[in-house]
Order: structure tokens, then C-alpha cells, then sequence
């Protein structure tokens, strides 16, 4: 079967009204994405933006729909000039989608002794531990470089019988893996109560309940820790920076990321009041900082 695929960038106050539209013409999907270059995430206590300033629709139609009419009802929903893109028109090939998207995400090893691995694949042979999760509602499968560079950091370091907190867990990658590397407690903590259903969903799932707590960070009890992981972003790490250094014992380790290249150096200057910070890690444009408390 093959269908239409009709993509295009408005404002996000146009995007309820277009959706509404496609749904209407029978869409058998709609997906929306960043057109525009603003991150959604913000700082603690601050509310989430809802939608990109500029935002991509992409919708999956019948191949019979008359476009002709779809796309005068697209311009009527619209104010003259505030398209900024498209629409743009292709057909699609139906295909096995959800092996399609299964394929993309597969085990990811780091330094040898740890897999990332999702439920339909097995791990390759002879990888130590192994921490099962798939792609969800909440940041962090291990593939983007933020979180990759933390969970390499994970992986050549000794945690056993340490005390671990993942500051802005997400779906809790690295407080998973922190509990299977040895870790004696973790804590896992969030402002995103999606975040935190799905770090309690995962942890679950790996059966590591005796190991990792959930919470957010009003609800924070436990004592300073030898490891800390705040893989978030630049304003909420500067921000942070002072309680961080309550939240880490002295010698203990700090494990920063979600920073931009240009960004590194900021951040860096910000912790140096309180740590013994390592020169910046690149990635691609991503930056990863390490510091140890004095």
C-alpha cells in the first residue's frame, strides 16, 4: 500500500488547528518535530514549553485523499505568509514500520563491560552487565552523545558500594546502570513526573527496586554521594552548581553533560568553586565535564 506523506513547518499556534484538520481528513498519522532550534527542556520549577516556536507536522494520509481540497483548507487554517515551510508532498511505501524502527535501536556496549540493550535484541556474548531498555516517553536510550559520554564514564569507573544520584534521570539510563555496576544506592530524580514514571517503570523491569529510588527533587532525603550524574542542560547546571556541591562528599565524583561545545567552558568556571574540574570531553558538538570534589 502506498500513502501520502504531507510535511510542514508553521507556528506552534497554528498546530492544534492543522492537526485538528489532518485528523479530520483521515490521517492515519500525525507527528510533530523542532523546525526551529529551541531545546523544550527547562530549568527546575519552571513550566515545560508545550511546543517547538516553529513546528514541523508530518501527517500519513490515504493515497485517494483529494489534495487539492486538503491543501486550500491547510492555507484557510492559516494566516497569510505564516507557513514556513512545505507543504511538501511524497509518496510513502508501506512497510513493516515497527521492525523498521526496532532495527534502528539496537544493543550499544560501553568499554567493553556494559550493554544497553532492548528487549528485542539479546546482548552480544561476553558483556558483563546488562541493563535492558527500550525507547520511550522519557530522554535517554544511550544513543545520543550526552548520555553515551556519562555511560562510558559509568563503565571504566568502580562503583561498587558507592552511593549514586541521577539528577534529571529521564528514563533513568544511568541510574540503571550505576545499580548494576555495583552502586549500593541510587537515587534517581526528576522534575518530569513522565521522566519519573518511566525511571520507576525501568527500574521495574530490570529488577533493581532494592537499589534505586525515585523521586522528585522536593522529595530528596538521601545523605551526599560519592557519585554525581546531572546529564540536563546549561541554565539549570548553572543554576544547580551550589547544591550539587552539598549533594557530593568530598573525593566524591561529579559527571556533567547535556552541554553544548561553546558551553563547556562556562559550566566549567561555575563548578571550579567547589571542584577539581578535568578539561572538557568533546562529541561531536557535545561537551562532557568530570570533577572531583575538594
Amino acid at each position: 500500500m502506498t500513502w501520502l506523506k504531507l510535511t510542514l513547518a508553521c507556528p506552534a499556534a497554528s498546530v492544534e488547528n492543522i492537526t485538528e484538520l489532518l485528523q479530520k481528513f483521515g490521517a492515519a498519522s500525525i507527528s510533530l518535530s523542532a523546525a526551529s532550534a529551541e531545546p523544550l527542556l527547562v530549568g527546575a520549577g519552571a513550566a515545560p514549553a508545550q511546543l517547538w516556536e516553529e513546528t514541523r507536522i508530518s501527517a500519513l494520509l490515504d493515497a485517494d485523499t483529494d489534495l487539492d481540497i486538503l491543501l486550500a483548507c491547510v492555507r484557510n487554517c492559516l494566516a497569510a505568509g505564516s507557513i514556513r515551510s512545505g507543504p511538501h508532498i511524497e509518496n510513502v511505501v508501506d512497510r513493516d514500520w515497527v521492525g523498521a524502527a526496532q532495527d534502528v535501536h539496537r544493543p550499544l556496549v560501553f568499554a567493553g563491560r556494559l550493554c544497553i540493550c532492548p528487549a528485542w535484541h539479546e546482548p552480544p556474548p561476553g558483556v558483563a552487565h546488562v541493563v535492558r531498555l527500550d525507547p520511550g516517553l522519557a530522554f535517554g536510550t544511550g544513543k545520543h552523545e550526552t548520555t553515551a559520554m556519562c555511560l562510558e564514564w559509568l563503565a571504566r569507573h568502580d562503583l561498587a558500594g558507592k552511593r549514586v544520584i541521577d539528577y534529571g534521570c529521564g528514563s533513568g539510563v544511568l541510574a540503571l546502570t550505576a545499580a548494576r555496576l555495583g552502586a549500593r544506592e541510587v537515587l534517581a530524580v526528576d522534575i518530569d513526573p513522565q521522566a519519573l514514571q518511566a525511571a520507576r517503570d525501568n527500574t521495574a523491569h530490570n529488577h533493581l527496586q532494592d537499589l534505586i529510588s525515585v523521586s522528585p527533587p522536593e522529595e530528596m532525603t538521601a545523605p551526599a554521594a560519592e557519585v554525581l550524574l546531572a546529564n540536563i542542560l546549561l541554565q539549570p547546571l548553572l543554576a544547580l552548581a551550589p547544591m550539587f556541591a552539598h549533594m557530593v562528599v568530598r573525593g566524591g565524583n561529579l559527571v556533567l553533560s547535556g552541554l553544548l561545545a561553546p558551553q563547556a567552558e562556562e559550566c566549567l568556571a561555575a563548578y571550579q568553586t567547589w571542584f577539581n574540574m578535568e578539561a572538557p570531553v568533546y562529541r561531536n558538538e557535545w561537551a562532557f565535564l568530570h570533577g572531583v570534589r575538594g
